[in-house]
């Protein structure tokens, strides 16, 4: 998978997580306020070359496809910045949609959040594209409240993509 194949795939991820802002007929400015953390905070993904042991006991996972799940996701990705930053944040991701604005052709968003005894403790996203070489997988987001709920998701959204290559951000 070549360095121009990645680029596309993470240009377009960023595109999407800026359209829920970008396009909103009034975004609020904690929401843009938000975006431009979340700017700040992304890295260009690698491809993943790790094999990632299945931990995941004492933890269930949900794809996000309601809004109480969005704002359990919400809350627990935000806490991935810094106590005075994260209700921005829970602002900037709680305006995320997978409904109300059509995702583009060719390109497949799935948001998960892990729960640990009904307590949300993990968020992550499997963002894929079509691009020119295929269909390419990335793995962002990923975010616990431990490093055991952290790894946990990790092993879920592997278990998700199976063997396919996979970019991680």
């Amino acid at each position: 998978m070549n360095e121009s194949t990645v680029l596309s795939h993470f240009h377009k991820k960023q595109l999407w997580m800026a359209s829920h802002i970008d396009d909103a007929q009034f975004p609020t400015p904690e929401s843009q306020a938000g975006l431009a953390y979340y700017k700040e905070a992304e890295s260009c993904p690698s491809v993943d070359t790790e094999t990632v042991s299945d931990s995941s006991d004492g933890f269930s996972f949900y794809v996000v496809d309601c809004h109480p799940l969005m704002v359990r996701y919400a809350r627990t990705l935000a806490q991935k910045w810094p106590e005075d930053k994260q209700e921005t944040m829970i602002e900037y991701l709680s305006q995320l949609s997978l409904t109300d604005i059509p995702t583009p052709d060719g390109i497949n968003v799935t948001l998960f959040v892990s729960m640990e005894q009904g307590v949300p403790v993990a968020t992550g996203m499997l963002f894929e594209t079509q691009e020119d070489e295929g269909v390419l997988k990335g793995i962002y987001d990923v975010h616990g409240t431990t490093d055991a709920a952290k790894h946990a998701m990790m092993a879920h959204l592997h278990s998700v993509v199976g063997d396919e290559k996979v970019v991680i951000e």
